[in-house]
């Protein structure tokens, strides 16, 4: 009787924990689901040959009214250099959104589309293969998100006086 009774307080006691254990699955597959895929940072020669061959950067906004052209060597170097290469993103987050693309030309050439995330949480960039999935993606460095803020504001400013 002893024996029946242990059993059914324990058995109670398992029962009331399978709640909990549900609960911290649901959560740990949320989280998963909320990462995206895997993607490696660029590769330090791809900023070596960007830095030293490429010859023009486009970028398009989503929703602002312009897009950039930049063709001067300072200009450009200053734009790669918004890629922060010591920190390699690892998972898109599925709640980022782009708010436009860049394009690095080399000779006439599209050589990398590159996506630019830049809202709340999301500051980095992924770069996009010709099969249209993503290849690298890295954080933006505080300068890069500095340079952004500055032509939103500019973009603000501009809209606002028409």
């Amino acid at each position: 009787m002893l024996f029946l009774l242990l059993s059914l307080v324990f058995g109670c006691r398992n029962k009331s924990k399978l709640p909990d254990e549900t609960a911290n699955n649901k959560t740990e597959e949320s989280v998963s689901v909320n990462k995206g895929p895997e993607i490696p940072g660029v590769p330090k020669e791809v900023l070596i040959r960007l830095l030293n061959e490429c010859t023009y950067v486009d970028y398009i906004f989503h929703t602002l009214p312009f897009s950039i052209s930049q063709a001067e060597d300072p200009s450009i170097d200053q734009n790669i250099s918004f890629i922060d290469y010591t920190k390699p993103l690892g998972h898109i987050p599925k709640e980022c959104k782009s708010i436009g693309r860049k394009f690095f030309h080399i000779k006439g050439e599209i050589v990398y589309d590159v996506d630019v995330y830049l809202t709340n949480n999301c500051k980095f960039y992924v770069f996009i293969g010709k099969d249209k999935k993503p290849m690298f993606a890295n954080y933006m460095t505080e300068a890069g998100v500095k340079f952004y803020a500055h032509m939103a504001q500019q973009a603000r400013g501009s809209m606002n006086q028409q």
